[in-house]
């Protein structure tokens, strides 16, 4: 299969999820697009088979960042900070891999941070607690 591939510096800690926009392949008519997980290197809508950009991608996967005086990033002024899935991992995102990071729980897709957030209670700015559930 031709196509869209994993980027290889892309975390495997957590399941990636693709995009299709054909419209035949919607949910339903208030949805923008068909989100289905991705289980391998090379993949394509498991609805129509389209395996070509721009009408087939990967979601960036969101982290959150939080403060950590123990954390292997470094920040501004000496900060230093962690990813919420892995105390471990000491680089943010790269230019090819599809991840990004916050400090916005809101904003957050990765389902070990979204896990982290509601285990410590976060809320996004309107007061509602954030759970694995709002995942995007």
């Amino acid at each position: 299969m031709a196509g869209i591939a994993i980027p290889r510096d892309r975390t495997d800690r957590q399941q990636a999820k693709g995009y299709c926009m054909n419209p035949q392949c919607l949910e339903d008519s208030a949805s923008q697009r068909f989100e289905f997980p991705v289980n391998h290197d090379h993949y394509a809508c498991p609805k129509c088979g389209n395996d070509q950009p721009p009408g087939v991608g990967l979601l960036v996967l969101t982290h959150l960042l939080v403060s950590d005086p123990k954390g292997r990033i470094q920040g501004d002024m000496g900060q230093r900070f962690r990813f919420a899935c892995d105390v471990k991992r000491g680089h943010l995102a790269t230019l090819t891999n599809l991840e990004a990071v916050t400090g916005m729980p809101e904003f957050v897709s990765c389902l070990g941070c979204l896990a982290e957030i509601e285990k410590r209670g976060h809320t996004d700015p309107q007061g509602a607690v954030i759970t694995a559930n709002d995942a995007a």
